[in-house]
This record gives C-alpha cells, structure tokens and sequence, in this order.
C-alpha cells in the first residue's frame, strides 16, 4: 500500500506514507515514535497525558478487541473535548457500532483494522460532515498502534484535526 486508497462511501483516503500536512499531528508521531524505543509501537504505559497536554482536546484512545475486524471490536476509552463537540457527543465507553452511524462505524473499523494488522500509523484525510455541523469539514487524522504487553496492537492512539481553508 503506497497509494492513498479511497475509503468508499466517504471522501476520505487513508495515507499509508504518512505525509502529515498538519504540524501537531507531525508533533505526536514524532511523540509515538520517541516512546518506541526500538520496538514496532511503544506501549500504553509509555504514554503520558502529561507530555501531550496540548493536543489533550483532539486525541482519542480505541481499545483493539480480537480479531479487530468489526466497529463491536473497538472500544472508546477516551474522546477529547473538541471532539465531542464535533461529533456531537461523547462515545467515551462505547463501541464504534453503538456510537456511530453504521457507515461510519464500518469506515473507522477498516482504518483500525488495518493499524492493528499491519503494526504501523496510518494518515487518514478528506471531507467529511459531522453532526455538530452539517458543512463538509477537511479533516486530517493520525492512527497510532499501541501495544499493552508485546508486539500485538491492542490499543490505537490518535488525533483528529480540521484542515486550516485553502
């Protein structure tokens, strides 16, 4: 995969180069990658809220449940504020299929899907429309792997920004 591939129905693409346009998503991959320490992903306990406090509104944390293949196998630890406000409401707790519609719950669990079987961030970018605001909103996301003991993905870090207007 070196070609962003087109996440059908959506206006979205998923990135596997990771060609960051937004400087605070080039900011946590940078973060993702110091905490590595040599390893495919760092581990969740390598993850401090306290050394990402500036991108605390915008991050969210999606447990990984075997096989992570359908939106019932990921699970919403943590929203960030501005999210919430952007999607409308707090899926803190939830699984994807119980807080997004089943497109877009279908869509989210392909991206995580794949971060979870390939080991690696993925960049994802495009138009979307959120419920909080009916406009189509550029967005540009990074999904991050996370690992709890070893090498297998069991948690996705990321971050959800809107792309500053052309």
């Amino acid at each position: 995969m070196s070609e962003p591939l087109r996440l059908s129905p959506f206006d979205l693409f998923i990135d596997p180069l990771l060609n960051l346009q937004d400087s605070r998503l080039r900011a946590l991959h940078a973060y993702w990658t110091s905490k590595r320490a040599g390893r495919p992903m760092p581990a969740r306990i390598d993850v401090s809220p306290a050394d990402i406090v500036s991108h605390l509104p915008t991050v969210f944390l999606i447990d990984a449940l075997p096989p992570a293949v359908s939106p019932a196998h990921f699970h919403v630890r943590l929203m960030g504020t501005a999210l919430n406000d952007l999607f409308a409401g707090d899926f803190t707790g939830r699984t994807l299929d119980r807080g997004l519609s089943e497109k877009g719950a279908s869509a989210l669990a392909k991206v995580l899907g794949i971060v979870c079987e390939l080991r690696r961030p993925l960049r994802l970018h495009g138009a979307v429309e959120f419920p909080a605001d009916s406009a189509t909103t550029e967005i540009e996301a990074l999904f991050l792997p996370l690992s709890i003991a070893g090498t297998k993905v069991e948690m996705a870090m990321g971050e959800l920004v809107k792309r500053a207007s052309a």
